[in-house]
């Protein structure tokens, strides 16, 4: 599946590229650079409007780069990938295809030093990457678009696959339907976190085991679609939850809520992440949020910049957040849209259940604990 299969988009498609084009070679100007090399399979894809460069997904960087100088753009790469790149990634867009032979690069050929002076040109693999990386925070309208489009299908996938759940699966078996689910979804599943009873309180971040479940479940996902980045948890009780795992559920959901109503534009990620502090305290948890991070800023890579004490990203509108604030044994985490007023969760179906959670700050719908079996 590719931007351009979609004919509605097409014209927005091209006009998207143009402009991020620009966006490059204005910051090539303010910068002092010639020419910028985006080889990142995630910049690669946020110029491109959803293009994908990876044949293995495990690599940093792509089989292909674009090259972008005050008059020009480049898309380069090998003989073996070019066709395919024009055909299904770079349909139409303003890009100048240029091809060397797959043995010349592998043996250190070098696409660029014919086209631009190698040491006034830029990457998004090295040391001016935060710089062309922030041209990508801000989100255009075709890109809010796919975005909010991933969001639904990402979850679908992961809540799919926690209701075909049932006591005596291993987490290996959850983790394939996620998997599958995403698959069938054309989400790469990147993330596929899944923890069964004990697993969820011992480990946060754990890895599907064979270990079969029993009571409860966790599973986390971070999904991606031309670039973009989904993220969400869901939870599952077999039966009614001990009355520990529903109150720290109830917690952290108020957490959640916190840090996702204080995120407003112009607000600095860490005086957000300072409210969720606070409210960390305010639910009798206060050094909960030293055992794991609480998420930030996502987009074109699952966390474009993580939230700390002295993040000093501040917020706009149409960026793109994923908070994941835990407390041992339960975790709450959406994908969200930066607005003027309450932030819109992309990452819901309306199938699952939710409860509106009422601060001082505002007040907002997160997903809820799924009993299922005896005791719903």
């Amino acid at each position: 599946m590719t931007i351009a299969a979609d004919p509605a988009l097409e014209g927005d498609h091209i006009a998207e590229v143009t402009t991020k084009l620009e966006a490059v070679r204005a910051w090539l100007d303010r910068e002092g650079w010639s020419a910028a090399l985006i080889e990142s399979q995630s910049g690669f894809a946020w110029i491109t409007g959803g293009g994908r460069s990876h044949i293995s997904i495990g690599e940093a960087g792509g089989i292909a780069s674009v090259l972008v100088t005050n008059d020009d753009a480049f898309l380069l790469t090998t003989n073996i990938e070019l066709g395919r790149l024009l055909d299904e990634e770079a349909e139409g867009l303003p890009l100048t295809g240029i091809e060397r032979p797959w043995h010349e690069v592998v043996n250190g050929g070098d696409l660029v030093r014919d086209l631009a002076d190698p040491a006034r040109t830029a990457s998004d693999i090295g040391p001016s990457a935060p710089g062309l990386a922030a041209l990508r925070n801000t989100l255009l309208p075709p890109e809010i678009e796919r975005y909010r489009r991933l969001g639904a299908d990402a979850a679908a996938a992961v809540e799919t696959a926690c209701r075909a759940a049932a006591p005596g699966d291993a987490e290996l078996d959850v983790a394939g339907r996620v998997a599958h689910e995403c698959a069938r979804r054309d989400i790469l599943a990147l993330v596929n976190l899944v923890a069964a009873d004990d697993r969820i309180a011992r480990y946060r971040h754990p890895l599907p085991t064979p270990t079969r479940l029993e009571r409860t479940l966790l599973v986390a996902l971070t999904g991606r679609r031309h670039g973009l980045h989904a993220s969400l948890t869901r939870m599952v009780s077999f039966g009614a939850p001990d009355d520990e795992l529903a109150a720290r559920h109830d917690a952290v959901t108020r957490i959640d809520a916190r840090l996702l109503l204080e995120s407003r534009p112009g607000i600095s990620l860490s005086d957000v992440f300072a409210r969720g502090r606070e409210q960390y305290a305010h639910e009798g948890h206060a050094d909960q949020w030293r055992l794991h991070h609480q998420g930030g800023l996502t987009g074109y890579a699952g966390r474009e910049v993580f939230a700390t004490p002295t993040s000093t990203h501040r917020l706009a509108r149409d960026q793109a957040l994923a908070w994941n604030p835990s407390v041992t044994r339960v975790k709450s985490e959406d994908t969200v849209f930066v607005t003027d007023r309450e932030p819109e969760v992309l990452t819901r179906t309306g199938d699952w259940p939710t409860r509106p959670v009422e601060l001082p700050v505002g007040t907002i719908e997160r997903p809820a604990l799924l009993v299922e079996g005896e005791g719903t």
